[in-house]
């Protein structure tokens, strides 16, 4: 995922980028940490850390099956 994109799913679904839940999804999404370095580099929980990951990963699989990007 590129910045661009991270950006606007976070606008899409409202979430507060400098949050450090945003800030670990961001490290992972887009630069390809693992979640346990997000985790160290933000202080936000594996869990959290999941969560917020998923719930990107779910918005940007919806936007590219709403365009025939993906499968549904």
């Amino acid at each position: 995922m590129t910045e661009a994109q991270f950006e606007a799913i976070a606008k899409l679904i409202r979430s507060k980028t400098d949050a450090p839940a945003a800030k670990a999804a961001r490290l992972v999404l887009v630069h390809g940490r693992s979640n346990a370095e997000a985790s160290r580099a933000t202080g936000a929980s594996p869990a959290t850390i999941y969560t917020t990951v998923r719930r990107y990963r779910n918005a940007d699989n919806l936007i590219r099956q709403a365009y025939g990007l993906a499968k549904p």
